[in-house]
């Protein structure tokens, strides 16, 4: 298993700490030398991981390459590579579709697209993927839950999601900052804040299918604070912002 990185950013390093905390047997992992700081703590953190000269160095060493570059940056950076046949390349370039992404890896005939997220360091992700191996989908276990799709309109769908996590966040900050404004402790509020959502989000997620519709509706008791929020939330339009976000973000991939 010799996985190289293109790319030592944040998603790469929660990957490369997810596999290394994973059990994977045989695991080799070889880095690219951007962002200096972040492989050389890496390698010196896990045995399995080298940091190597150069981006070419990373693939003559590799069998799975994964390319985690910003996407101004992919063409210049992959044109400058010579991949082999028996490459298995994974992309994690939001914008770099996949019929451009083969082209770019030529000769390599194993070619996918993944979305992991800062989660995968404590193997909790849902990690959807277009056209990926087998092997891959062994690997990426090791990291969570592989959700193989269909089409790249999907995959664009689902990785649209990716850009709501700032607004997310945004959001319960500002719930937090209001829970402290109340009397309540920062650090109890920001925590209670956090698990909150969590545990709701958990409790969604053991349903079979997900219906967010019938537990918004399960949670509204008549003439109850929920109901009232519910329906004020929904007056003032703020279901609809995310929506046209989502939207807005979509059409980048187009």
């Amino acid at each position: 298993m010799r996985i190289g990185f293109i790319g030592v950013g944040r998603i790469s390093a929660a990957i490369v700490q997810g596999l290394c905390t994973s059990g994977v047997a045989g695991l080799e992992i070889f880095l690219s030398p951007r962002n200096t700081e972040t492989s050389k703590t890496l390698a010196a953190k896990f045995a399995p991981v080298t940091r190597l000269e150069s981006n070419q160095a990373v693939l003559d060493s590799s069998c799975i390459v994964i390319i985690a570059v910003r996407p101004p940056l992919a063409a210049e950076v992959l044109s400058a590579l010579h991949f082999r046949e028996d490459h298995t390349v994974v992309s994690l370039v939001a914008l770099l579709k996949y019929a451009r992404l083969q082209r770019m890896v030529r000769p390599a005939s194993v070619v996918c697209r993944a979305i992991p997220l800062p989660t995968v360091v404590h193997h909790n992700c849902p990690l959807p993927m277009y056209g990926a191996s087998e092997e891959v989908k062994r690997l990426f276990r090791h990291l969570g839950e592989p959700l193989e799709v269909d089409d790249e309109d999907q995959l664009h769908a689902l990785w649209t999601l990716t850009g709501l996590i700032t607004p997310y966040y945004e959001l319960l900050s500002r719930l937090s900052e209001w829970t402290a404004a109340h009397g309540v402790m920062p650090e109890m509020a920001g925590a209670y804040v956090a698990r909150l959502f969590q545990s709701i989000s958990f409790l969604a997620e053991q349903s079979k299918p997900v219906d967010f519709s019938a537990l918004a509706h399960h949670a509204a008791t008549p003439g109850g604070i929920n109901e009232q929020a519910g329906k004020e939330i929904a007056a003032a339009g703020a279901h609809d912002v995310w929506s046209t976000a989502a939207d807005r973000v979509l059409q980048r991939f187009h």
